[in-house]
């Protein structure tokens, strides 16, 4: 399901049950032999000033589910651009409520037409380990069947990462035999943690049974104590003043005030720090990118409001929004900031849900789709770190997949089936054609699409 605000957006489909984990403790590791995969390391030089602690409100949105359907209404309550998160739940099918745009208009379409790739090439296949091909980006081929990046840099140590086809042991319950946590395109998603990562099972499925809670020291970089530019963790609404999160970006530090005052909470301390980057440009018609994301955290419930508050952020560099876009319900991806989101939307506890991950006891917040604005035939910087905070233990793992754009001219064949035949909008970015893969419509694999 779609809902599409060109200033203020929502994308709202429904996640599942509820989750929680614990702990951090104040030993720290010092990192060395930092590997860097396709780049080096660059970081910003960054000093701390006082924020507001959460993403106001600018839209809202009622939602309903069931197992097979969902269906959301959004109304625009404001104008800055903001960068929201939806919840997704394993569902089956999606229904089309509305697409709005600056004319007041409705439908699928926009006014240009979606430069979008409707044939995705999938290329995280095999042996195939590259970290940006695992989320859907890079991949060789033709520019209209792919998402071309360039500068691409992802900065860790081997044990901290894995590009993988499934991580956990659960199942999902509306889909008997297969994995919950599996990829959501492709055949692997990108698994990051704070902590030391399992090899991979003999099916590529990431299964730990050691408890992340006992997981500390990845050997990534303790200092310094800034994050990699472009990322910044200084205020950027209000022209740099801060204030009014979302509204008066100052186009180089974080505009929705977000990261500050969890990077205070955390003493400026980053730890154990895994972090990526690449540059794209934006085709034609299209006004957004989405990507999904999954976080873990063994530090919920013990050091909730803590010191220790493991930080995933994603961050933008377009020309319609500078900053951390990456939020669930309006909060950022942090242990204290995730807490009531973990109990009352994701799994906790004893929930079977969490077999196999090692947050058994503690928490995740299960699949969530973060949606964020661009412009247009514009070129920005996509970037991301995970670490964790004012210690250099208990694992926090952040899953990343399905890197993709959206725009009003096109839809998922999940949306519209006929989506790409005469009278129906285009197919955007999450079907293939079978002559690219054959298996397209199989589990780990995107639907095939429909020929025009």
């Amino acid at each position: 399901m779609r809902i599409t605000l060109s200033l203020a957006r929502v994308f709202v489909v429904s996640l599942a049950a509820a989750g929680a984990g614990a702990c951090g403790d104040d030993e720290k590791g010092s990192a060395s032999g930092f590997a860097t995969g396709t780049g080096t390391t660059v970081t910003s030089d960054d000093s701390t000033t006082a924020p507001t602690t959460e993403a106001p409100t600018t839209t809202t949105s009622t939602s309903t589910s069931s197992t097979s359907t969902s269906s959301s209404t959004s109304t625009s309550t404001s104008e800055p651009v903001v960068p929201t998160a939806g919840m997704t739940t394993d569902e089956t099918t999606d229904e089309t409520t509305s697409t709005s745009t600056t004319d007041g208009s409705s439908g699928t379409t926009g006014t240009e037409e979606c430069g979008a790739p409707g044939i995705l090439l999938v290329c995280d296949k095999g042996d195939d380990v590259d970290p940006f091909h695992a989320i859907g980006v890079g991949c060789p081929g033709a520019a209209e069947n792919t998402i071309p990046i360039t500068s691409p840099v992802f900065n860790s140590q081997p044990i901290a990462w894995r590009a993988a086809r499934g991580f956990g042991t659960a199942e999902d319950p509306n889909a008997p035999g297969e994995l919950l946590f599996r990829p959501r395109e492709g055949e692997k998603f990108l698994v990051l943690s704070t902590g030391r990562v399992e090899k991979l099972d003999g099916d590529g499925v990431l299964v730990e049974t050691v408890p992340q809670f006992d997981n500390d020291n990845n050997f990534n970089p303790d200092e310094p104590n800034a994050l990699p530019a472009p990322m910044s963790h200084l205020v950027g609404s209000d022209n740099g003043q801060g204030g009014t999160p979302f509204a008066g970006c100052d186009g180089v530090h974080d505009c929705s005030d977000s990261i500050e005052p969890n990077w205070t909470l955390g003493n400026g301390d980053p730890n154990d720090m895994l972090s990526g980057a690449f540059t794209v440009e934006v085709p034609p018609g299209v006004d957004g990118f989405l990507f999904d994301a999954v976080f873990f955290s063994s530090e919920y419930p013990a050091f909730v409001g803590d010191t220790y508050n493991d930080m995933f952020i994603g961050w933008s560099t377009s020309e319609a929004y500078t900053g951390n876009v990456t939020f669930f319900d309006g909060q950022p991806f942090t242990v204290t900031s995730l807490a009531e989101a973990m109990e009352t939307a994701g799994y906790v506890a004893d929930a079977p849900e969490l077999a196999g991950t090692g947050f058994e006891t503690h928490g995740t917040t299960g699949w969530v789709t973060i949606q964020a604005q661009v412009v247009p035939g514009e070129t920005f910087t996509f970037a991301f770190a995970l670490m964790d905070m004012g210690d250099s233990s208990k694992a926090t793992v952040t899953v990343v997949d399905h890197w993709r754009w959206d725009c009003k001219g096109c839809v998922p064949l999940e949306v519209d089936p006929l989506c790409g035949t005469e009278g129906h909008p285009k197919c955007c970015g999450l079907c293939v054609d079978p002559a690219d893969d054959p298996q397209c419509g199989s589990e780990g694999h995107p639907a095939c699409c429909t020929a025009g």
